[in-house]
């Protein structure tokens, strides 16, 4: 467990993203975090100089058709750097994360193997089998010789062809290892798949992506592969009648032959069906859903309406303070003008900026289209601070939409579990693609005079979301325990820049980070990362959401049980989120919350933890950072919500 500045009585401050204030509270100590923890620093890493030419691949990035992650052309996604250095003198570098790993089909969405090492099937059919589809035995010869091998990999071919499934090999080796050029090899020929079609004409298939098998960081520029490795080719297009395999093997250590082997790999992949909720007996666009089952409140964003309807009109209001909440919530008079009843079931500005707009169905900016004929939306745009390298951006990210939407006042503080649904697009304000180049990334300070730059995030958080935050806790790094909680949405951009199955759009999971400290012994989620927060986790299908399409996101949270009696609390807290009414992220067992609350002196201009730490609010926080603003223009579109106590599931088109 990591170990935390130690926590006082006053309030905390946002200080990696909480995308707003806490409004007058005196006395504050920002809390800054100054690294990610999903960013490893750069360790035996490959220099620009020791590489060879890389793979082929257009300029541009080919555009991608894929829905869903694990539908895309390619399974890897490979990477041009493994070190992006520093453009600004004395900045650090930059190390990839992004490709497969030996625990990891794709460690960036955490899309994990069933085994480590690897899934494949091998010439019989038999999911992780031992009969090769190809094979060849290599010489026992000195270590430093360099020779040539080619494998009849027809079968193996005419399976990839037939069941449209990845030209994606693991290749292993029996006695002794073998190295062989990848595909960054500049002096020696990279893997070359020779097929030959049916109909007489023949192709050299690319290679994609060599990669290092090997646990950590993904490592898909190695000039120098040792096996067992990965590799992909592109896949062939038309019936198979040969296909031939070269390798070239540039050491064979082991003073032995070795056979190299041929397998094909099977990741696991979601396959669930879409699972119906309380929203299939409401009507089309979800017609009468309030009075559907468990339903709290619901928001149709349908075109006639007006923004008025859904955002609460008049001045933002000070969350952050006890003064405009009903005192019935402590005990006291009842005063129904205040929230949570004030604007109830309507967002709560609670800043002045970062208000939504509601856009109607034939909206055509920002890759927009309608989910369905007579939809709008609530568009929210997020502006680009940071302008180039050397910009000095302060501490703190760049807001794009903020706002609570409050629990009922016998609900708030007291409901232990809410699913929120609602349809979400991935905008392309800068043209009609979701390009991240990385020469947009930019080198930038966070003062004056700073020595070292700092790369800007290109991540943070987004979606509308459950929570019990106060000026106490629940924000960056001081959830858990008795103060207060969040379950903000993470997501993060892919600047591979390659055309792989992981750009041009966002990767999605949930941000646990702030679970540090504050939480019980032994509930520490600060380093989580991987399939242990990303919609990946389930083969692959969450794994990203990809721009100019809707998705169906829906979430689940189950608040862990608290009680008066020590420990204070039981470590069954559940997680659960749905893509297209498709489970694609479960995890069971968590610590959230426990008793006793967290005490102060209640004051007016303060807010404090409540009832039994169940949820308060639905929180809307889309927000740049991390600890840098934005440097490119941002746009999201949001309708068909709902939030409830039961499953609600995909809405009637």
């Amino acid at each position: 467990m990591k170990s935390g500045a130690a926590i006082t009585s006053v309030p905390f401050v946002s200080g990696c993203g909480g995308g707003e204030d806490l409004g007058d509270a005196p006395d504050q100590q920002a809390q800054r975090i100054v690294a990610r923890p999903d960013e490893p620093t750069a360790v035996g890493s490959v220099t620009p100089l020791e590489r060879g030419t890389p793979p082929t691949r257009p300029t541009t990035p080919i555009a991608s058709s894929a829905r869903y992650r694990n539908g895309h052309k390619y399974l890897f996604q490979s990477s041009s750097w493994d070190v992006q250095q520093p453009r600004i003198p004395g900045g650090a570098a930059r190390t990839a994360a992004f490709g497969p790993t030996s625990e990891f089909v794709d460690r960036h969405c955490g899309w994990p193997w069933d085994k480590v090492g690897g899934d494949w099937l091998d010439r019989d059919g038999e999911r992780h089998g031992p009969k090769p589809w190809a094979s060849i035995v290599t010489l026992k010869a000195p270590t430093s010789l360099v020779k040539a091998y080619t494998l009849d990999v027809t079968d193996l071919m005419k399976k990839v062809e037939a069941e449209d499934r990845w030209a994606a090999f693991r290749l292993a080796t029996t006695l002794a290892p073998r190295k062989i050029a990848g595909t960054w090899n500049k002096t020696h020929a990279k893997p070359a798949l020779q097929v030959q079609y049916t109909d007489g004409s023949s192709v050299s298939l690319n290679c994609i992506i060599t990669s290092v098998m090997k646990p950590g960081i993904p490592n898909s520029v190695a000039p120098i592969v040792s096996t067992p490795c990965f590799m992909e080719f592109e896949r062939p297009t038309k019936p198979v009648l040969s296909a031939s395999l070269t390798l070239t093997v540039v050491e064979h250590p082991g003073n032995a032959s070795a056979a190299v082997e041929v397998f094909l790999v099977d990741p696991p992949l979601n396959t669930d069906p879409v699972r119906q909720g309380v929203a299939a007996s409401a009507g089309r666009l979800d017609a009468g859903i309030q009075s559907a089952p468990g339903i709290i409140g619901a928001q149709r964003y349908v075109d006639g309406t007006h923004l008025d309807e859904f955002v609460h009109p008049g001045a933002a209001i000070n969350k952050w303070a006890s003064r405009e909440f009903d005192p019935a919530l402590w005990g006291g008079t009842a005063d129904k003008t205040k929230l949570p009843h004030k604007g109830l079931g309507k967002l709560i500005r609670t800043n002045a900026d970062g208000v939504p707009e509601l856009i109607e169905s034939d909206y055509a900016l920002e890759g927009f289209k309608p989910l369905a004929p007579g939809m709008g939306a609530l568009r929210m745009h997020m502006k680009a601070d940071a302008t180039q390298d050397g910009d000095v951006v302060g501490y703190g990210g760049t807001g794009g939409a903020s706002g609570s939407i409050f629990m009922p006042e016998p609900l708030f503080g007291r409901l232990p579990r809410i699913f929120v649904r609602y349809y979400l697009r991935v905008g392309t304000p800068e043209g009609t693609r979701y390009l991240r180049d990385p020469a947009k990334r930019y080198h930038v300070y966070h003062k004056e005079g700073q020595v070292a730059a700092n790369w800007t995030d290109w991540a943070g958080k987004f979606g509308l979301t459950p929570d019990h935050t106060n000026s106490y806790g629940g924000g960056s790094g001081s959830s858990g325990g008795g103060r207060g909680w969040q379950m903000r949405l993470a997501w993060s951009d892919c600047d591979a820049f390659v055309g792989g199955p992981d750009e041009e759009g966002i990767r999605p999971g949930f941000h646990l980070y702030d679970f540090g400290p504050l939480n019980p012994p032994g509930y520490s989620y600060v380093g989580d990362t991987n399939s242990m927060i990303y919609w990946g986790k389930r083969g692959g299908l969450g794994g990203m959401l990809y721009a100019n399409e809707w998705y169906c996101v829906e979430t689940e949270l189950k608040l862990n049980t608290v009680m008066d009696s020590l420990p204070g609390f039981l470590p069954d807290g559940e997680l659960r989120a749905w893509i297209d009414g498709r489970l694609v992220f479960e995890r069971t067992g968590l610590v959230f919350r426990s008793k006793p609350l967290y005490t102060a002196v209640l004051r007016p201009d303060l807010m404090g933890p409540v009832r039994d730490l169940g949820v308060r609010a639905l929180w809307l926080n889309w927000y740049h950072g991390g600890v840098t603003q934005n440097s490119v223009p941002r746009t999201m579109f949001m309708t068909g919500l709902a939030w409830g106590q039961q499953y609600i599931g995909p809405m009637k088109m």
